[in-house]
């Protein structure tokens, strides 16, 4: 997979992840980032399933 296609995966699930969240009210800050976290890594692990972190941040870098 090409960098571009990564890189439109990852701006694709940051979109979503704030979109989502922002769209709702939370309790707290924490809630609102950990629910942010799990709707953005849930997406990349979806779209990139073979990919671990460190090969995302390293390819991204």
């Amino acid at each position: 997979m090409h960098k571009k296609d990564i890189q439109a995966i990852v701006d694709a699930a940051l979109e979503t992840a704030n979109t989502i969240v922002g769209a709702r009210e939370w309790n707290s800050v924490e809630d609102a980032s950990a629910m942010h976290d799990v709707i953005f890594w849930d997406m990349i692990v979806k779209r990139l399933p073979d990919m671990t972190m460190a090969d995302l941040l390293s390819i991204l870098d």
